[in-house]
């Protein structure tokens, strides 16, 4: 499912369109944009925090462009990207003695414009100016969210030089600031000591850490990453740009080895969805049948399930196509009780719902009664005329009870979403009271507990004092009557100083 909260899918994509409008603009104005000052700085455990500034930017460079680029295309005035030398210089003993240590980028703009604008980072080893596409870089932030945040991990003692790239994707105008931080405990970037493995204890669950085999289709960074668990096999399946991999934990392996070691790592694409726009990969809990999508037409093409992990895959579905165009979501779970009638050995007492939205505006989800081989037509969750939502949703999601729950960031001046008591026969919009909308937050998500009480996590648009940097906390608020009220909000990041957050995802399980 896209993220951006302008879609990248099909054959209209506003942020290009944008991109392209802009670039008469920028031919004339081209002269008046400045680079990195400076253009080049040493980051050493004493140096503290490193700054510099760029811009203002008018020519848009709309690069990767999607299943062609590797990386960006920096290439003089025409496809201009800003470059800045960082040399990073350790200490013999520090990463010993610091093994989680990274060098935190944080590239940040105040938008000049429409709110369109959008600026990309990407991180180079040694000293690398022009590009054509074919170079990844080893590091980036590459999405629509201010401030993009990248992180070098992990380090090792002695110096070694990175090109840090900003890629005006679609300038309006604006100067950025990049902060360059060394940050001696972190593994991911963000306060010191937040991120790192806790202490393993027996029979304690924990966190394992699964890599991608080496120059696989596994390890691209493009696209969203999607996971899917089989209860029944163990086996995990994840898709990205489009090739699907399954994942077996040591424990499940024939032999088996101990929970401390790597997974197997298969490739089980299926050939339908190889390709796409919008990937999205979903596994029915109660079944353990796997759906994939990569598609913008609907559940009636570039579209499979398997029930064997990806061994095999039925790559059909049937369906009208009257659903939405983009941004698709698959979710699943049990029948409300009106309609327990539908339950049968083909379904297993699972709803199946395909839910997508138009590029702007309307949204309309899809019922299949056979456990996702076919599916009835669309019918509109909201339209974004005669209700407050609009635009781009989060994952559906199903409740014990059977209610159907689809998020949105932007209902008003609140964000909210709609649901459904009725297998989707019709929808009743909610508005998540004293929230307020965070275009760079993305899509919500709503969890759903063993008790049917609804968790609505969201990026909050917190107030800011004038000039400063926007700060979008992760926030959860509650409610126990179906939507209609919620409770107890809390900035769940605020213990660990997050003060940016992006696609929220939340998950409910049981007391």
């Amino acid at each position: 499912m896209r993220k951006n909260p302008l879609s990248e899918s099909g054959f209209f994509n506003p942020r290009i369109l944008m991109a392209v409008s802009l670039c008469s603009l920028g031919v004339s104005l081209a002269i008046f944009s400045f680079a990195a000052t400076p253009s080049s700085g040493t980051l050493t455990d004493t140096s503290g925090p490193l700054t510099y500034g760029a811009g203002p930017f008018f020519v848009a460079n709309p690069t990767p462009i999607l299943f062609l680029d590797q990386g960006p295309e920096c290439f003089g005035s025409a496809q201009p990207c800003d470059d800045y030398v960082l040399t990073a210089t350790l200490p013999a003993g520090y990463t010993a003695m610091h093994p989680n240590a990274s060098v935190k980028v944080t590239l940040g703009w105040t938008d000049a414009g429409s709110g369109a604008s959008d600026y990309d980072l990407y991180i180079y080893r040694g000293i690398v100016h022009n590009t054509d596409g074919s170079q990844a870089a080893d590091y980036q932030s590459a999405s629509s969210a201010n401030p993009e945040i990248a992180t070098i991990s992990p380090l090792s003692d002695g110096t070694h030089q990175y090109t840090l790239k900003i890629v005006p994707y679609t300038p309006t105008g604006e100067n950025v600031h990049v902060i360059i931080e060394l940050l001696s405990g972190s593994g991911g970037g963000g306060t010191p000591g937040f991120g790192g493995p806790d202490p393993t204890m027996p029979n304690v669950p924990r966190y394992q850490n699964f890599y991608a085999p080496a120059g696989t289709s596994a390890e691209s960074s493009d696209g969203e990453f999607n996971i899917g668990f089989n209860p029944h096999s163990g086996r995990i399946m994840t898709m990205n740009i489009g090739p699907i991999w399954r994942l077996t934990p040591p424990e499940r392996l024939n032999p088996a080895k101990p929970e401390c070691c790597e997974s197997l790592w298969e490739d089980k694409s299926a050939l339908t969805t190889n390709i796409g726009l919008d990937p999205i990969l979903f596994t029915d809990q109660h079944t353990g049948r796997t759906f994939a999508s990569n598609s913008t037409v609907g559940a009636n093409a570039v579209y499979a399930y398997s029930d064997n992990d990806g061994d095999s895959w039925i790559e059909a579905g049937f369906s009208p196509p009257d659903g939405g165009v983009d941004h698709e979501s698959i979710g699943s779970g049990p029948y409300p009780a009106s309609l327990s009638a539908l339950v049968n050995e083909i379904n297993h007492g699972q709803a199946v719902y395909y839910c997508s939205q138009d590029i702007v505006g309307p949204a309309a989800c899809q019922r299949s009664d056979t456990l996702g081989a076919s599916y009835g037509p669309g019918v509109l969750a909201y339209d974004g005329i005669t209700t407050q939502c609009g635009g781009l949703h989060g994952h559906v999601h199903v409740a014990p009870n059977g209610t159907v729950w689809l998020p949105v960031g932007h209902c008003g001046g609140t964000q909210g979403g709609a649901l459904s008591t009725d297998g989707g026969t019709t929808w009743n919009e909610f508005l998540v009271t004293g929230s307020r909308p965070q275009i760079n937050g993305a899509d919500p998500s709503v969890a759903i507990d063993s008790n049917n009480i609804a968790y609505f996590c969201y990026v909050n648009n917190e107030p800011v004092p004038p000039n400063s940097a926007p700060e979008g906390h992760v926030h959860v608020k509650v409610s126990t009557d179906g939507g209609q009220t919620w409770i107890r909000d809390v900035d769940i990041g605020a213990s660990h100083g997050v003060k940016n957050a992006v696609h929220t995802e939340a998950v409910g399980g049981s007391a």
